[in-house]
């Protein structure tokens, strides 16, 4: 029998924690083969992975890549980093389901973070069809977004779900997950799921306990609302019966940060208590998000459009400054808490020579108040500016392939939040052990939302599977030069496909859109 590809030589670290160990690993068609010693035999396709750990693709725990899959279908600034499939649908957002009349709301909600949609469909079924037909280069596992349910039956609307709003996203979520989506998403900073009660969403959460989907969110505060919001998340889940994932587990602002070891500890008591809690995090001390997140929620009311109109009513700006506006240097929201205007950064927007500024040096320049210049590219742009329970989730926003010029200064967590967990937290901080790193990344993640036959490098499962060297490992993308790939990575493997080959992309289109059943 002749193989397909043998990797001959390496360290395996299998993703399940245990110890690398030497091992060769033979590649069949889309699957692991066999993981020996020492494997003798013909193959299509040899590499010699002396010195390299081979362990299964990255598994992305919280993308929003799935805004971007439909114009770089390849995902090379994903692949580039070892990620072999990405959790998409996150914080609300997802393109279906979609109500005809509701295209212009819909694009300029989900458009706000950079994304140009194509929403040719309506259903959840049909969106996951027309992802199958173009097959981006990593596999998929998609939730549904809450911010869209609501949309599709209640419109943009600040105000609580009636019972016939409440039926009407049940019956939408209900054939979401009869679609294969793994779950709902909830954006609670993010209008229109930030309208939602706790009820509400405990209510959705019952309708899907019997399909057996997951419940991820972006909480409501993680700032002074950090704890308060983390109960909720866990509540909904231990109300409803189902699995919950606190997103991009983090305490934003300063005076927050000694609350971070009180919010692991509501994990711990909780996951004591047999509840199915767990979270991610991304390896980097700043975030990224829409501009227009910096607004109030009232503000969002009614949409991009009504946002719009309040920005240029002089009356509102001035309700939106006494409101936001802190000592007169910082800008804060009841979910966000207070930043300084030399820490929110352009990273996209349609005046390139804005991208990498803070709002103080575009403030300075203008010769404007750092809040006025804030609402004034809202309105120029349209608001479209862009622990042992703990996952790795890049919440990396967009996608780009090639070399050279790439648009925009994106977080440099877009290239390089995996090796940089292998080479900054585990090699050079010690923080844990390698095979911890990996589990966290790739076995953990697929036991997590039931990925079956994924995660590991095992005989009979899909054979996802990157090689990288633990020695040079290494993120280089940085916040004023973010367009620049990992090192230390020279192969990656996607369903027995070899998409990185000596540091280079030379496959595309190798993904799979992954269902729950």
């Amino acid at each position: 029998m002749t193989w397909s590809l043998l990797i001959r030589g390496g360290s395996v670290v299998d993703g399940s924690g245990a110890p690398a160990r030497r091992a060769d690993v033979a590649v069949e068609g889309e699957r692991i083969a066999a993981v020996a010693p020492q494997l003798t035999g013909p193959a299509a396709r040899v590499i010699d992975a002396t010195g390299h750990a081979v362990a299964p693709g990255f598994i992305d725990m919280h993308s929003h890549s799935d805004l971007f899959y439909f114009a770089c279908p390849s995902a090379e600034s994903k692949v580039r980093q070892g990620v072999t499939t990405e959790v998409v649908g996150m914080c609300s957002f997802s393109q279906a389901p979609l109500r005809p009349d509701q295209r212009d709301i819909v694009q300029g909600w989900a458009g706000g973070i950079g994304a140009t949609l194509d929403l040719r469909w309506e259903t959840f079924a049909q969106y996951l069809d027309a992802l199958r037909a173009i097959r981006p280069s990593v596999n998929v596992a998609h939730f549904v977004g809450h911010g869209a349910l609501r949309i599709a039956a209640m419109g943009f609307e600040a105000r609580p779900a009636g019972a016939d709003d409440l039926a009407g996203m049940q019956r939408l979520l209900g054939e979401a997950l009869d679609a294969g989506a793994f779950g709902f998403s909830t954006g609670l900073v993010y209008a229109p799921s930030a309208y939602s009660n706790t009820e509400e969403l405990i209510a959705l959460a019952r309708a899907m306990a019997r399909h057996g989907g997951y419940y991820f969110s972006h909480i409501r505060g993680e700032s002074a609302m950090l704890l308060d919001s983390i109960n909720e998340a866990i509540r909904i889940g231990e109300e409803a019966g189902v699995g919950v994932q606190v997103s991009h587990v983090k305490a934003s602002g300063k005076e927050n940060w000694p609350k971070i070891d009180a919010a692991l500890r509501l994990f711990d008591s909780a996951r004591a208590r047999g509840v199915d809690v767990a979270g991610d995090v991304y390896p980097y001390n700043a975030g990224s998000t829409k501009l227009d997140n910096m607004m109030p929620a009232w503000a969002h009311d009614g949409g991009t459009a009504k946002l719009l109109e309040r920005l240029a009513d002089r009356a509102t700006r001035r309700k939106i400054v006494e409101e936001c506006l802190i000592d007169g240097e910082r800008w804060g929201t009841v979910s966000q808490g207070a930043i300084g205007f030399d820490q929110v950064f352009i990273a996209t927007c349609r005046r390139r020579e804005l991208e990498g500024l803070h709002l103080a040096q575009i403030a300075r320049q203008s010769g404007m108040a750092p809040a006025e210049t804030l609402m004034n590219i809202l309105l120029e742009e349209k608001c479209t500016v862009a622990h042992p329970a703990l996952m790795i989730g890049s919440d990396s926003i967009p996608l780009y392939e090639g070399e050279g010029d790439r648009p925009g200064k994106p977080h440099p967590r877009t290239y390089g939040t995996f090796p940089r967990v292998l080479g900054e937290y585990a090699r050079e901080r010690k923080i844990f052990s390698l095979e911890t790193a990996v589990a966290k990344m790739t076995g953990m993640a697929a036991a997590r939302i039931g990925l079956r036959e994924r995660g590991l490098v095992q005989p009979g499962y899909f054979a996802d599977l990157t090689i990288f060297d633990p020695a040079t490992v290494k993120d280089e993308s940085t916040y004023p030069d973010p367009h620049r790939y990992p090192t230390g990575i020279p192969y990656v493997v996607i369903n027995g496909t070899l998409v990185v080959d000596d540091n280079h992309t030379v496959a595309r289109r190798t993904g799979h859109v992954l269902t729950r059943r």
